[in-house]
């Protein structure tokens, strides 16, 4: 009856354990989707009725918003790009990089409703931690899945 128990006991333990972190991975996959999203909806609407004025947002509120919502995701951990047809390209690698930016994006420089658009591109990296388990305390490196999310959204100000 032991040997019975170790023989199915062992791999069902593998089994468990990485349905776990597939799970895991699902749930980061969708949460950092959702926060791209709703991250760039919030920068294509913020402004409303402001056309002609200086209201955009700022890299520094796009960051904080996008950490804010990406809930079990490290910022420090998070590669972004914000793009903007209007106002180019600003790398955040890692997002943390872009708490004290103060630069406004997107600017309203050329800006026309509907004809500008901006893009949020978000990269993470899942690394599992199966390694710990093989033999030889831990000897054995699995490369990171990269989990990436983008969303691009018209601007409506």
């Amino acid at each position: 009856m032991l040997l019975e128990f170790t023989l199915a006991a062992i791999p069902l333990m593998f089994v468990i354990v990485s349905s776990v972190w597939i799970c895991l991975g699902m749930w980061q996959y969708h949460t950092l989707a959702e926060a791209v999203n709703a991250t760039a909806r919030y920068a294509s609407v913020h402004g409303a009725g402001c056309a002609g004025q200086a209201c955009a947002t700022t890299v520094e509120q796009i960051a904080n918003t996008l950490a804010g919502r990406a809930v079990g995701i490290p910022a420090g951990q998070m590669n972004v790009t914000l793009t903007s047809s209007a106002s180019g390209t600003i790398t955040c690698n890692p997002l943390t990089s872009c708490y004290a930016n103060a630069n406004p994006w997107p600017s309203l420089g050329g800006n026309l409703a509907l004809t500008t658009s901006i893009s949020i591109n978000a990269t993470y990296q899942l690394s599992s931690p199966i390694s710990i388990w093989s033999p030889g305390g831990g000897g054995q490196q699995f490369s990171a899945l990269t989990l990436g999310a983008n969303s691009k959204q018209p601007v409506i100000y």
